[in-house]
């Protein structure tokens, strides 16, 4: 009858097995994943970009409406003024309402003035959005073309991969707990992606240190989970390889 330290390192052998397929199909795509995700992050903040200068355009124009009614407003004023100092009973009362008719033509001039810098920044706003506007098409066909080139490469592979994720999740819920959790923290933490190798040619199939014959002989038993004392990953059997002739 195997033992429950023999059934979880072939589950695992099996497992790993299968995680290798899995990372030579996403060895397959490459770059593109990550060039599709640059790619639609800075389309984003383009996007974002543009949004603002907008809001920005949007809030100028809300300006200019509302210094043109300021300036109505101030010549609706000063003409009333102006009709009062035909009715002035002394020089003070027409000095007084003539430095109230200069400060609102002040007034005027200041308001017409925003509404002059306002148009300008309107215009130099126009042009970033234009030249926004051009970013985003060009990152919009790049985006297209890069997301075609990956959707082919997924079609390609779909099928099988579903097929192996699904072998996948099987054999995860028949194996301890605790020590998947230690296969993935070591197919994290290694180059090669391998947590789980066998002895082979009196190496450790990971890192290719010897393991020294004991060693050798208790990991032959599979009565505990032997770990590599070079590189930490889990040692699952001997392999013996026949002499050359």
């Amino acid at each position: 009858m195997e033992n429950p330290i023999e059934k979880n390192l072939n589950i695992l052998l099996d497992l790993q097995m299968i995680d290798c397929q899995l990372d030579d199909f996403i060895k397959m795509r490459g770059e593109l994943p990550k060039e599709v995700e640059g790619l639609e992050t800075k389309l984003a903040r383009l996007q974002a970009n543009a949004h603002n200068i907008r809001g920005e355009i949007s809030s100028l124009e809300q300006g200019i409406t509302a210094q043109r009614v300021s300036v109505k407003e101030i010549e609706a004023l000063i003409k009333k003024y102006e009709g009062q100092q035909m009715n002035v009973r002394n020089n003070r009362e027409y000095g007084a309402i003539t430095k109230e008719v200069e400060l609102q033509k002040l007034e005027m001039q200041l308001a017409e003035k925003k509404i002059k810098s306002a148009y300008e920044r309107i215009e130099e706003k126009k042009l970033a959005l234009e030249q926004s506007q051009g970013l985003i098409e060009t990152y919009q066909k790049a985006l297209a073309g890069k997301q075609e080139e990956l959707q082919i490469l997924l079609q390609e592979s779909q099928g099988e991969e579903q097929k192996l994720h699904e072998q996948r999740v099987k054999m995860t819920a028949n194996v301890d707990s605790n020590l998947l959790r230690v296969y993935d923290r070591i197919r994290a933490n290694v180059h090669n992606k391998l947590a789980v190798v066998v002895v082979k040619k009196e190496a450790c199939g990971g890192c290719f240190n010897k393991v020294p014959p004991q060693r050798q002989a208790d990991i032959k038993e599979r009565r505990n989970i032997m770990m590599c004392e070079h590189c930490g990953r889990i040692i699952a059997d001997v392999i013996s390889v026949p002499e050359e002739v």
